[in-house]
């Protein structure tokens, strides 16, 4: 079975030994290790951090090979020039792994990727699309995928990057929407948790429908938005800065309510902030921070461009307030001050 994963991920492999691979899988465990470890190691690229972030390769590496070693495929590493790429691929990328799942419904296969809160993944499709994943986010799509079809369930954030093919259009299913697409870069954010529903479309055009309702339907331009208003589509201006969330993984916002950014920051790190009366969520806030910092980093960026405490209740759980009511709190909000002023957290902020 190890020729038929080889011609798999090299995509040589034919429709009848895909077959063969996948009922040999379904009965055999340590061959559905080896292509868990092998897809992790092809269809990652890493978490996408700054250039500071390379520091990590070294360690990356060794950790990463130790796994690989541990399901036996450091020899095909070795041996074939095919995956000689993997090892660069890891030493300048984080070493975690994001879960995959193999799963059968109705005959049909299935490959699902999720990103951990905190970290942005990077996947290649077997069609060419690259995907960047947002923390908390998943993707899944069918082993038949650019066989029959290019269709992908989406639930979170993903910035594509479409690969061109006019036979075959890419769809993307979010649950009540449909996104139809050719060969386009734009980005999706559809978290099943959250009413919001946003697309920014930076090149190509995209089609959007309401699967319930075929009146509800937008055709996008490039630099257009699609949001919900209402419960319907509507189209507004996109502020959308590609080139930096895919070099850094930095999200910016302009004169967007605080509200908002809180409950982006709470989707992507998998949290629930409880928010007291007395803080003012309607502010107007401009900034930017790297998506995969710790909450607890991007909460000190926070503060310096709106007036709120915080406090962690426990992994899942942050209550954000606004007037320091007791001696304790008093003496919090001044060490998170002094730390802040410390560490120079303004400097990450870009602009008011």
């Amino acid at each position: 079975m190890e020729e038929l994963l080889t011609k798999y991920f090299t995509g040589e492999i034919t429709a009848y030994e895909k077959k063969l691979l996948f009922q040999a899988m379904d009965t055999d465990m340590a061959l559905r290790e080896e292509f868990y470890a092998l897809q992790n190691a092809i269809a990652i690229t890493g978490c996408l951090k700054g250039e500071e972030d390379r520091s990590i390769g070294e360690t990356g590496y060794k950790k990463f090979s130790g796994r690989l070693l541990k399901y036996r495929l450091g020899k095909w590493m070795l041996h074939s020039c095919k995956y000689a790429a993997l090892v660069c691929l890891v030493a300048v990328g984080a070493y975690f792994l994001t879960r995959y799942q193999l799963m059968e419904e109705l005959g049909e296969h299935y490959t699902e990727i999720s990103a951990p809160s905190g970290q942005r993944v990077k996947v290649n499709l077997p069609d060419g699309t690259v995907a960047w994943l947002s923390p908390c986010s998943t993707l899944r799509y069918a082993a038949s995928f650019n066989d029959k079809n290019r269709d992908v369930e989406l639930k979170g954030a993903t910035f594509f990057d479409v690969a061109h093919n006019a036979d075959k259009p890419f769809r993307i299913l979010t649950g009540t929407y449909q996104i139809t697409v050719l060969g386009t870069r734009f980005n999706v954010m559809a978290y099943p948790e959250s009413k919001r529903f946003e697309i920014d479309l930076v090149e190509g055009s995209v089609q959007v429908n309401n699967a319930n309702d075929p009146t509800d339907q937008l055709i996008l331009c490039p630099h257009e938005q699609a949001i919900l208003r209402n419960n319907r589509l509507w189209r507004q201006a996109s502020e959308f800065d590609n080139e930096e969330y895919l070099k850094n993984g930095i999200v910016s916002f302009k004169s967007r309510p605080f509200g908002e950014i809180l409950d982006n920051v709470a989707l992507w790190q998998g949290v629930r902030f409880t928010v007291e009366k007395d803080v003012d969520i309607q502010k107007s806030v401009t900034g930017k921070f790297r998506q995969s910092d710790s909450l607890e980093s991007i909460l000190r960026v926070l503060q310096s461009i709106a007036d709120f405490r915080y406090k962690i209740i426990d992994e899942k759980h942050v209550t954000i307030y606004g007037k320091i009511k007791g001696r304790k709190q008093k003496e919090e909000a001044v060490l998170q001050h002094r730390f802040l002023s410390r560490q120079g957290y303004r400097t990450l902020l870009y602009g008011k």
